[in-house]
């Protein structure tokens, strides 16, 4: 896993700070990803945007408009000890790139707070709630 991490940020997002997020839910809900591939996409959606929308909203609180980030989530399913664990890894560029005067820029993110991290998390579960809700589960 971390030798994939390094590719993908080395090669693929490039010379920018990379920040790892990963998504872990109660257990109830694991096995529930485990047999609904179509409600496991769903999640890493919901989880994904979040994210990219908070580095968005930040961005904008600083005076960069339109900025746009991106990420590489990968849906892991069994934990060290090969026990049913799935969860998400997400390799997120840190900040936003943005049009500055015609050129592509970009703007590294502050450093994150708990706060930050508490709000993140709010927003997740509140979507993922909807997204269960939606579907009778």
């Amino acid at each position: 896993m971390s030798e994939r991490a390094w590719q993908i940020s080395d090669e693929i997002l490039g010379n920018v700070p990379v920040r790892q997020w990963v998504l872990s839910v109660p257990y109830r809900l694991r096995y529930l990803l485990a047999w609904d591939h179509d409600l496991c996409r769903a999640l890493v959606a919901v989880y994904v945007r979040a994210v990219l929308g908070f580095l968005r909203q930040r961005a904008r609180r600083d005076g960069v408009t339109d900025g746009r980030s991106g990420a590489v989530a990968i849906i892991q399913r069994f934990g060290g000890a090969l026990n049913l664990n799935v969860h998400v890894n997400a390799l997120v560029v840190d900040g936003v790139f943005a049009k500055a005067g015609g050129v592509l820029r970009f703007y590294p993110g502050r450093r994150l707070t708990r706060d930050d991290v508490a709000d993140v998390v709010a927003v997740i579960a509140r979507r993922i709630e909807r997204v269960l809700q939606r579907r009778g589960l």
